[in-house]
């Protein structure tokens, strides 16, 4: 059958008085969205009172469902098994017709929970009218070994009823689903605590999954989320925006980054960066904001500016965070084989973070950047990655640069901005693996320019594993992993005096 699931996403609340009615609004407001079936968070019913599985708000919920005619998955309550006794915290299935079909019990607990609830022995699958489902509360959602007993039971749909206190465990965790909804071929929901509870504050970001691609937009807002109306997915998996335009002027806004329309394609993860910050009079300050942005927005990652008058600075947005970073000769006004920019190539490879490069025609006293100029930071650094971007619309950059990296495998080219042959090109001469996509702006950029990947998708003839490579598998592994391959410091290399640049490879 075909599902629409919705996830419910409400500021946590401790009082079952308060908690229950709103439970039921939202899932009148699923139905009237044309919801089959809609998910809860942790905690949903705040802490309700321990009463024998399934207890009176259970009941009040099937009751609802049966005259809604709405499937429901409860996230944790309190419960006492009825068979042993023990206290639990206890999800729940409700088919459209009221009926509880099964349950799950909690197995992993904080170390603040252990003392007040019994474990679980493990992952028990629940069938029901929408097919298979698994229900993995709180730390379960992070346990392999749960992960394990769930993928055997072969679900068709799984349940993350887990949180994350922080922008980067909310992303981490959306990434977890996107995953495994591809590892089951089935629907993963993450439905997620917001607000404050125990002490800590939630940061939600419910999703929906199915079979690795996303059916719904990032949110935080309160309320019921639900995929748009086609019920499509908004975007192929992992696709990846690695050069995310972001104008100064916006970083200094209060205003969230506002959400393509519904069912417009929209990526994954975006990676910010603002060529701006390359020429301003206080590069940290600035660079910091764009940090904190990217900490905000779901899903985000930040490149730092590698300006060869200032390499203090990009050591230490690496240091906080940053995700790599980007130069342009032509607004540095120094040709990229010039000595000053030892310092920030240096701290780049020493990262193990790529080195995003402008080439091509350009602003400021260096007009043209020829791409081949980097080629002997290449040769110095063993462990620098360098990533081409907009080499021109037209030769002799674009020959230099797909001439360049053809010799040179740690060197990557970005597709913003280049015709689909060029691409075509670049991919029979190097492989997708050595591409990486990019908007180089905006949503209406982003929106293009995926369009444009499509094309290449079918000029090229690429298989499924293959575009991924472009649109997302790459760029993740060089901006997002969380430990880079080359992170370890090495002693410098010497010099050429004469030359004024490392010496040899």
């Amino acid at each position: 059958m075909t599902l629409r699931v919705a996830v419910s996403q409400a500021p946590y609340a401790r009082e079952v008085e308060t908690c229950l009615p709103r439970a039921l609004d939202h899932m009148r407001q699923a139905r009237r969205l044309g919801a089959d079936l809609v998910v809860f968070p942790e905690w949903f019913l705040g802490l309700n009172p321990l009463e024998t599985f399934p207890g009176r708000p259970l009941r009040i919920l099937a009751d609802a469902a049966r005259e809604l005619s709405l499937g429901v998955v409860t996230g944790s309550l309190r419960a006492i098994d009825p068979v042993s006794g023990h206290k639990q915290q206890r999800a729940a299935v409700i088919d459209p017709g009221g009926r509880i079909v099964g349950s799950q019990a909690k197995c992993a607990f904080y170390a603040a929970e252990r003392p007040w609830f019994d474990p679980a022995e493990g992952v028990v699958p629940i069938d029901s009218v929408f097919g298979r489902i698994v229900i993995l509360l709180g730390l379960d959602a992070l346990d392999p070994v749960r992960w394990e007993e769930a993928r055997r039971a072969a679900p068709d749909l799984v349940v993350m009823a887990t949180s994350a206190r922080t922008p980067r465990e909310r992303a981490a965790l959306q990434d977890r689903a996107l995953a495994r909804s591809l590892e089951i071929g089935g629907t993963v929901v993450l439905a997620p605590l917001q607000g404050r509870f125990g002490g800590a504050a939630y940061v939600g970001g419910a999703l929906v999954a199915h079979r690795g691609r996303a059916l719904t937009a990032p949110t935080d807002a309160p309320g019921v989320i639900v995929p748009g109306p086609s019920g499509a997915a908004l975007i192929h998996l992992g696709v990846v925006d690695a050069t995310h335009g972001w104008p100064l002027a916006r970083v200094d806004a209060d205003a969230a980054a506002p959400l393509a329309p519904a069912g417009d394609p929209e990526p994954e993860r975006r990676v910010l960066l603002d060529w701006d910050l390359l020429t301003v009079a206080d590069p940290l300050a600035a660079s910091r904001r764009l940090l904190a942005e990217a900490r905000e927005v779901p899903r985000a990652a930040a490149l730092a500016p590698a300006r060869p008058d200032a390499p203090e600075v990009l050591a230490t947005l690496l240091a906080e965070g940053a995700r790599g970073a980007f130069a342009d000769p032509a607004r540095a006004g120094r040709p990229a084989w010039d000595a000053a920019w030892e310092p920030v190539v240096r701290l780049a490879a020493q990262a193990g973070r790529p080195l995003f490069v402008h080439a091509g025609p350009g602003p400021g006293p260096l007009r043209l950047a020829h791409p081949q100029d980097w080629d002997d930071w290449v040769l110095a650094e063993s462990r620098l990655t360098v990533v081409v971007v907009s080499a021109g619309r037209a030769g002799p950059f674009l020959e230099e640069t797909l001439l360049w990296a053809s010799t040179r495998d740690r060197v990557y080219l970005e597709t913003s901005h280049v015709p689909v042959e060029f691409l075509r090109d670049a991919v029979a001469a190097l492989g997708p693996g050595r591409l990486v996509f990019g908007s180089g702006g905006g949503p209406p950029r982003f929106r293009e320019e995926y369009q444009k990947l499509l094309r290449l998708r079918e000029a090229a003839g690429l298989d499924d594993e293959a575009f991924a490579r472009i649109a997302g598998t790459t760029a993740r592994r060089l901006l997002l992993d969380d430990e880079p391959a080359a992170a370890a410091l090495s002693p410098a290399r010497p010099r050429d005096p004469r030359l004024g640049r490392p010496t040899g490879p």
